[in-house]
């Protein structure tokens, strides 16, 4: 064999192992990647969040979950007969301040809302700081409508005011309500339009904020995105 032939054998061993030192390093990489993105995702399940809760309203309502408190979310509950605890559940959405907003109908009589509120996990809290909320006069805020009280959807009008007690649950003329906790009070807002209000419709709301930031998807993306082209880059500065 000459001396050209065994540099030649020599060059062609070397490009071999290299090939395959690259091809392990992109794999490798790969491999990282998937592996950071699924873990990413199991996490975000995992932290998923569901609001569930028993209320009513005298006399009637709807109730939305949103991730803007200027703008009616999505509807998740609605009931027309105070005497009956109407049930709720709904997802929220990671990473931002989701807003429980309750639209109240009274046709007639006292008009009162009543509820008792939990969250699944603790990657949110409701505005006293943990997973539960009752109705009561320090978390939610509360303003008139508009003198409308037909019972269908009504244009959301963001309640900035305060709210007033009318007792806790179990008090005249309502009664006990099945299923809300005996701390939680009848609520109504507390301005000069809504109190003693017979025929109208009041909003109340109250804010959910999250514990931790849950990487958005397009977070997720770039960052894998960001591994292999690194791999590329390594991968070529290997072959040179």
């Amino acid at each position: 064999m000459t001396l050209s032939s065994v540099k030649i054998e020599s060059q062609l061993k070397e490009e071999v192992s290299m090939s395959i030192a690259r091809n392990y390093m992109f794999r490798k990489l790969a491999v990282v990647t998937l592996t950071v993105l699924a873990s990413i995702a199991i996490v975000n399940c995992a932290q998923a969040t569901t609001i569930n809760g028993n209320m009513t309203v005298d006399n009637a309502f709807y109730a939305y979950v949103s991730t803007n408190n200027a703008v009616l979310g999505t509807l998740v509950a609605s009931g027309n007969s105070w005497p009956t605890t109407f049930s709720l559940s709904a997802a929220l959405t990671p990473g931002v301040t989701n807003y429980l907003q309750i639209v109240a109908i009274n046709y007639g009589g006292p008009g009162a809302f009543i509820g008792d509120f939990s969250l699944s996990g603790t990657g949110f809290q409701f505005a006293n700081g943990s997973q539960n909320l009752l109705t009561d006069t320090t978390n939610w805020a509360g303003g008139y409508n508009s003198s409308n009280s037909s019972v269908a959807p009504q244009p959301w009008v963001v309640p900035a005011g305060g709210v007033y007690s009318q007792g806790a649950n179990g008090v005249g003329p309502w009664g006990t309500v099945s299923g809300v906790s005996s701390s939680a009070l009848w609520i109504w807002p507390s301005d000069t339009n809504s109190t003693g209000c017979g025929f109208c419709t009041v909003d109340f709301s109250t804010a959910i904020t999250p514990t931790s930031v849950t990487p958005e998807p397009g977070t997720m993306i770039l960052f894998g995105s960001g591994i292999l082209g690194l791999a590329g880059v390594l991968r070529r500065k290997i072959s040179l």
